[in-house]
């Protein structure tokens, strides 16, 4: 599978609305972007979406996508997802032609990496033109950014579709893969858990994930899921839901933050 040639059709799957306390019907849906697998971003998300509905008075459905082709489908037919955290490419593409507005997002920045078996000899991108790179593949943040490493349609890798960050890295090790395409804080983790790999090229950084409100939630609701996110590290609940979702907490943002992010997205995918 080719990096420019790799279109994948949506998959119209079955996807989750959480349960556990959150009704059947919700006013509002919340969908946090697939890095990771459904079951995990289940577990995860669940306490966030739970303390927004405590915000809000409304209440709050978890939703989920099997892969990033059903999530960019849905995103884009516009009424699926009121609240969404995911990266600054679509939350700038959102605010350009959907009318989202950005509320919270996380502290910091974040970066992609291209990473190879240390034992590999590889020392840059050009060295994996022909090879197997493992990769969650267009729309993905990592298959955008993965597509401007290599721009000449003719010195192209071979991507093998993976269906999650831990699932690049686990055909980078089992030596089904020369590389993998994965979030930057991910290879710190890899190399604490005894993953012997090295780095070849690290992509530009850009905003953390961004939490961004579809124009159907009113300004009276952005205001206090805003509110209350700013001041979740101040309450034990907030404390609480913080640490579930692995975040030390959020911080203010603005629509210049992410101007110009987009390209990404309309260069890398097919938009119509």
């Amino acid at each position: 599978m080719s990096l420019r040639g790799t279109r994948s059709a949506a998959v119209l799957a079955v996807w989750a609305l959480l349960s556990a306390g959150l009704p059947a019907r919700a006013d509002i849906s919340l969908v946090v972007q697939p890095i990771i697998d459904r079951d995990a971003t289940i577990k995860a998300f669940t306490p966030l979406a739970r303390y927004i509905a405590t915000l809000t008075g409304t209440p709050v459905a978890l939703r989920t996508a099997y892969d990033f082709a059903e999530y960019f489908l849905r995103m884009k037919q516009g009424t699926h997802y009121d609240l969404i955290l995911d990266s600054a490419f679509y939350t700038d593409y959102r605010i350009r032609t959907m009318r989202y507005t950005p509320l919270v997002k996380i502290p910091g920045k974040l970066s992609n990496s291209l990473v190879a078996r240390s034992d590999a000899g590889y020392m840059d991108a050009e060295d994996l033109v022909g090879k197997r790179i493992a990769c969650q593949i267009p729309p993905s943040p990592q298959g955008l950014v993965l597509a401007r490493m290599f721009p000449n349609s003719l010195r192209q890798p071979a991507i093998i579709a993976a269906r999650n960050s831990e699932d690049a890295l686990r055909l980078l090790s089992a030596g089904e893969v020369e590389a993998a395409m994965i979030p930057t804080p991910l290879v710190g983790r890899a190399m604490a858990n005894g993953m012997e790999i090295s780095v070849l090229e690290v992509s530009e950084q850009t905003p953390h994930l961004t939490l961004s409100a579809g124009p159907q939630i009113d300004a009276a609701t952005r205001a206090a899921i805003t509110a209350g996110l700013l001041n979740a590290q101040n309450t034990p609940a907030g404390q609480a839901m913080l640490k579930s979702i692995g975040f030390p907490g959020f911080e203010r943002t603005h629509p210049d933050l992410y101007k110009g992010l987009s390209a990404f997205v309309e260069e890398g995918w097919v938009i119509r």
